[in-house]
């Protein structure tokens, strides 16, 4: 069964809700950390372990569920599949670079690159919300009616 545009924009939205939530706890653990907090090194991460793989899944979706939909959905979805291919390029990269950094060896700048991460994850989140799952943008109908002048 295929899904429809509408069920494919509140699935992403979803798994954005829940990646939030697991942006914010990796938040605090950062404060944590921060604050020498017994075991929040760790803790951050197994986190970080755990979001990577989450995240990498989230994006594997959107490749496989909303890529096909933005490149037809109108005359600029080509260029939406271009930036969210080259987002989701430059985060597996830098995924890739932050879970082979070694926390022991740079906490702070460890503790920076993460933050930085969380940043920018929820920013192009945010950007992707309103660039590519707008309702305006990705809707179940392929002709809009210009009401004005018809």
């Amino acid at each position: 069964m295929e899904l429809t545009a509408t069920q494919i924009r509140k699935l992403i939205l979803d798994e954005h809700a829940v990646l939030r939530d697991e942006l914010q706890d990796i938040a605090t653990l950062l404060q944590d950390v921060t604050a020498k907090r017994a075991q929040a090194a760790e803790r951050l991460r197994h986190r970080m372990k755990t979001f990577s793989e989450a995240f990498l899944k989230h994006i594997a979706h959107e490749d496989s569920l909303l890529r096909p939909v933005l490149a037809n959905i109108d005359a600029w979805g080509a260029v939406r599949v271009e930036k969210m291919d080259d987002e989701h390029r430059e985060q597996r990269s830098t995924i890739a670079a932050l879970t082979s950094l070694e926390m022991a060896s740079d906490l702070e700048g460890y503790l920076a690159r993460i933050r930085a991460f969380v940043l920018a994850i929820s920013a192009d989140m945010e950007a992707e919300e309103h660039e590519c799952l707008s309702p305006d943008i990705l809707r179940d109908d392929t002709i809009v009616i210009d009401y004005f002048t018809g």
